[in-house]
């Protein structure tokens, strides 16, 4: 069980019930139950020092230690209330002084279980932005051929914190060419395959490659022009990539700077690894779009073939079978003024012959027309789960 630590706030005791105290203890430890969290009152130096400051607005009267304290945090203003003791009407007032202050703030109110399932929503984007403020993430080589996925790396780095560093792809057939990789669960389930061991080698070493630059740059996430090591080492970045995204590294291929960025946000949300995939045919009657690409994260099939890559017939690429289940499809720029995230459900994975190798089928909620008008260039990221909730809160949040 983690910890939330609130700051509690309550009006002159001169003026307020003496049970206040417990009775907010009581309520706390109710909704630490309802959350798996323990929610508890700190000091303010703990409580700001958290991805999420919480103000408990225990009773009436505690709008002036409000004003007194709220400069020392940033918005959005999470105000908790009780259904006693004048909580609400306090937080109200506290809500009405931040909104003439141009400053958003929320109050939460309602049963244990309805605070709690905001509250979990709230924290954890609060969480993936103190994350993602730390991310420096690494771009071997340029989009190239992709005229819509690059990245404005100022911009990025304003709105998120987080850093995009470009590299020479040359650094990286360099560190190839050295050899070598680590071994571990996912590259001795991969060699038990059998398949064409001169192939796993050269896939495994570019994977190798990537790992040792990640620790020497101290990078959280990659992408690589991979269409020039077709040409440079005769071999593709495809099961490097998909080993990466399980390790929770996030890895776009294609040098896309958007679909590295958008995996980064994704992954810091919601702890899933990311599939790029390129929509590849679409049936707007169906609401129904084919994703797919040559590699997907090593722990997102229930299970996986090995094959070549679709274009050009060499290396190594994976082809998945995964069980219908409902998903997420992602995208934002670099703006992170742009984003689509919609609810979808996986109807199958296919083994279509004229596609990249890992293909689903998917319904999608809200049908296939921001596909078709206004898509934010081609890949986009798609992970298990319903996580719209989270994703809408997050870019909310985004000035």
């Amino acid at each position: 069980m983690g910890e939330l630590k609130v700051k509690f706030l309550m009006g002159p005791a001169e003026c307020n019930d003496r049970y206040i105290p417990t009775y907010s203890q009581e309520f706390l430890q109710g909704l630490s139950k309802a959350m798996d969290v323990e929610v508890k009152c700190a000091e303010m130096d703990e409580v700001k020092a958290q991805p999420l400051p919480v103000y408990f607005i225990a009773s009436g009267g505690a709008e002036q230690g409000f004003k007194a304290l709220y400069k020392e945090t940033a918005e959005p203003y999470i105000l908790l209330t009780t259904p006693g003791y004048n909580s609400l009407a306090a937080s109200m007032e506290i809500l009405g002084f931040l909104q003439e202050h141009g400053l958003k703030g929320e109050i939460l109110h309602g049963s244990a279980e309805e605070i709690a399932a905001r509250l979990k929503v709230l924290k954890r984007v609060a969480d993936a932005k103190e994350t993602l403020s730390h991310m420096k993430l690494g771009c071997f080589g340029t989009p190239g051929g992709l005229i819509a996925s690059d990245a404005d790396f100022g911009a990025l780095k304003k709105v998120s914190g987080m850093e995009l560093i470009l590299f020479e792809l040359d650094e990286l057939v360099a560190e190839y060419e050295k050899g070598g990789y680590p071994e571990n669960t996912y590259t001795e389930e991969l060699k038990k395959k059998g398949y064409r061991a001169e192939e796993m080698e050269k896939a495994l070493n570019v994977y190798g490659a990537l790992k040792r630059l990640i620790e020497k740059y101290d990078l959280q996430g990659v992408t690589v022009k991979c269409f020039d090591l077709l040409d440079m080492i005769h071999t593709t970045g495809c099961l490097a990539l998909a080993i990466l995204n399980a390790e929770g590294i996030p890895a776009a291929c294609e040098g896309d700077q958007k679909s590295l960025v958008s995996m980064a946000v994704l992954h810091a949300l919601t702890g899933e690894s990311g599939f790029m995939a390129n929509p590849s045919c679409m049936d707007p009657g169906r609401s129904e779009i084919i994703f797919a690409h040559c590699t997907l994260p090593m722990d997102m099939p229930d299970s996986y073939g090995l094959t070549t890559h679709f274009e050009s017939g060499i290396g190594v690429a994976v082809t998945c079978d995964i069980a219908p289940q409902p998903m997420t499809v992602f995208k934002c720029d670099d703006t992170l003024h742009r984003y689509y995230a919609g609810r979808a459900e996986l109807l199958e994975t296919m083994h279509k012959s004229d596609l990249c190798r890992s293909q689903m089928r998917l319904h999608l909620t809200d049908g296939t027309g921001y596909f078709s008008s206004r898509p934010i260039s081609n890949h986009h990221i798609i992970c298990k789960g319903d996580w719209k909730e989270v994703i809408d809160e997050y870019f909310s949040q985004i000035k």
